[in-house]
């Protein structure tokens, strides 16, 4: 029994210490296995070289970097050179263009008062031409008619007592119209007895038609210088009356004859 125990007793001993031996040996840290001794040289030269490489590729990337700067200076500098360039230019240029229109206006307004000119001197030879003709045909009729004396009244005139009537089928102001007589070398008519009244009430038809009587002035007066204080007159009841009520300033200064003969004021 006692020789059974001590070998039990040797065999645990013998397992326990056959399980110590198995055990594992802690680690030990990585930067103790690799980086002892020529190891831990070589990795700092190998970082100092890559740290080496890094600033070479920062400054060529810096170098590059400020060489494009450079270059989009130059040429923003370039740009804004030729910009001014070109503005100058345009600036000339407008300054030309501006100076030929203020030609070419001056030009035209000569053109258009040389026109004017020409117009106005045309006008006046036409004039002259049918006054020539006028009398041309005047002379004819004299002739015509065995040099008996008679008034010769131009084309499309009516001859009465010695003068010429011409009625108009157009309106127009007195001013306007009376301009119209004048440039035909005539004047509004001027009524001096009921029997040039009665010829040109006959003649006018039934329609507002202006006489060459105006107060205008302050006093009524005929075109033709008549003396209107002691001449005929036809006016209509209660007229004239130089009436403001029309709205369009001032009174009635223009005679005409109504659609009855009769004489009226208006504007």
């Amino acid at each position: 029994m006692t020789n059974d125990y001590q070998d039990l007793q040797h065999l645990d001993s013998e397992d326990n210490d056959h399980q110590l031996r198995q055990v594992p040996r802690p680690p030990q840290p990585l930067f103790r296995r690799f980086c002892s001794g020529p190891c831990l040289l070589l990795l700092s030269l190998g970082l100092g070289l890559l740290l080496l490489v890094v600033v070479c590729v920062i400054g060529s990337q810096n170098s590059k970097l400020r060489g494009e700067l450079q270059a989009l200076r130059e040429t923003f500098s370039n740009f804004t050179a030729t910009t001014e360039v070109e503005v100058k230019a345009l600036s000339s240029q407008g300054g030309n263009v501006g100076r030929k229109m203020k030609s070419l206006e001056s030009q035209l307004e000569k053109q258009q008062q040389d026109l004017s000119e020409d117009h106005s001197g045309l006008l006046f030879h036409v004039k002259q031409f049918v006054s020539d003709l006028r009398s041309l045909s005047c002379q004819m009729a004299v002739l015509q008619g065995n040099g008996s004396a008679r008034t010769c009244c131009p084309v499309n005139w009516l001859e009465h007592e010695g003068s010429c009537y011409w009625f108009s089928r157009s309106g127009k102001p007195w001013p306007d119209a009376d301009r119209y007589c004048q440039l035909e070398s005539a004047h509004l008519v001027v009524v001096n007895s009921r029997e040039e009244q009665k010829f040109v009430q006959h003649h006018m038809g039934p329609v507002n038609t202006w006489m060459g009587l105006t107060d205008q002035s302050g006093l009524w007066k005929w075109v033709d210088g008549t003396d209107y204080e002691t001449g005929f007159k036809n006016w209509r009841p209660e007229q004239p009356d130089d009436w403001y009520g029309h709205g369009l300033g001032g009174g009635e200064d223009c005679a005409h004859f109504t659609d009855d003969g009769r004489w009226n004021d208006d504007v």
